[in-house]
């Protein structure tokens, strides 16, 4: 959900499928008949592939052309120079980008880590408040980090009562198998791999937190205004992955486990983690104006949290990040 790169061997891999795919991004700079996606490595937004290959998307009259940035700085760049029409983001970086200024509006739920990211501690801390006063491993900028201080916002906790250790995520799961850290913020394998240490535990994983790290489809605000059907047709030929992925999950899983660059029974282990929520879920995650659903507590929390850090200057209106007017009207 976002910056999010899950292994090293992953990002050597798809570093071959930016420079590909990236040319191709330029090339289409200017046809208005193609929708420009930008999405980074994170596995979640790989029903996209299947869309694509099994030409969900042409059924649906629209050309996505999809290009790979893991770079977020990059990515918001492209959104306000309009280079691009839409991006993967996540909750947490869509508060932080529109403080920024990018024309982000988010439109649809992409995927939930259901279990796949989390706090890993020794057996001594026992609950969230036991990490107060306690180093924690954990990479800054970054989703993890967002997932951390929401957590201790949840608890009543502030992010001075702890003290974050700028580490990249795999590394941090990696020096607390090794002993060398007593709490880090990480991802799978790491927290499967915090149960092999012999005082080590998972603390809270996002399966305790649902809807917290998501990953969702933003568009640029301009495009969403001017081309509300086309980003309806991107919705619908997503949806139509997931149905595809449901019925048919060998061939689903084998579509994008090519694309990543990864064998089909290792890429299906890694989905254990992941939920990819259907159309009546993704209603629910936004709710009604009547009965705001889990995505305005969960942005309303990151508000508050990135205000206390300073990362934000004030609170953005949470509103004007988000219109599910197209979800809402997608099969009407």
């Amino acid at each position: 959900m976002n910056n999010r790169n899950r292994n090293i061997g992953l990002a050597v891999v798809v570093l071959a499928l930016i420079v590909a795919y990236g040319i191709k991004g330029i090339a289409v700079k200017n046809n208005p008949d193609t929708f420009r996606l930008s999405v980074n490595t994170w596995v979640g937004y790989g029903p996209l592939y299947v869309a694509q290959e099994k030409g969900f998307f042409k059924d649906e009259g629209v050309n996505v052309d999809i290009s790979t940035m893991d770079d977020t700085a990059q990515r918001k760049t492209a959104m306000i120079k309009g280079d691009i029409d839409g991006l993967g983001d996540t909750v947490d970086l869509l508060v932080l980008s529109r403080e920024e200024q990018v024309p982000s509006v988010t439109v649809m739920q992409v995927d939930e880590s259901n279990g796949a990211d989390g706090i890993v501690a020794t057996n001594d801390i026992k609950t969230v408040h036991d990490l107060k006063g306690k180093q924690i491993a954990a990479q800054k900028n970054f989703v993890g980090e967002s997932f951390l201080y929401y957590t201790l916002a949840k608890n009543g906790m502030s992010p001075s009562d702890v003290k974050v250790v700028d580490m990249e995520s795999g590394a941090a799961g990696a020096a607390f198998a090794a002993g060398q850290v007593n709490a880090a913020v990480t991802f799978e394998p790491w927290l499967s791999k915090a149960k092999e240490r012999p005082d080590g535990h998972v603390l809270i994983s996002s399966a305790d937190e649902p809807g917290v790290i998501v990953d969702t489809l933003s568009i640029n605000a301009t495009y969403l205004k001017n081309h509300p059907e086309t980003v309806k047709k991107v919705e619908r030929a997503w949806f139509k992955a997931l149905d595809y992925w449901k019925s048919n999950p060998a061939d689903a899983d084998a579509i994008m486990a090519k694309h990543y660059g990864m064998n089909t029974k290792d890429f299906a282990d890694l989905l254990t983690g992941v939920t990819w929520p259907d159309y009546a879920a993704n209603v629910a995650y936004f709710g009604t104006a009547d009965q705001p659903g889990k995505f305005f507590d969960v942005a309303a929390t990151f508000n508050t949290v990135f205000t206390n850090l300073g990362s934000i200057k004030k609170p953005i209106d949470v509103n004007k990040a988000v219109d599910v007017t197209t979800l809402a009207e997608l099969y009407k």
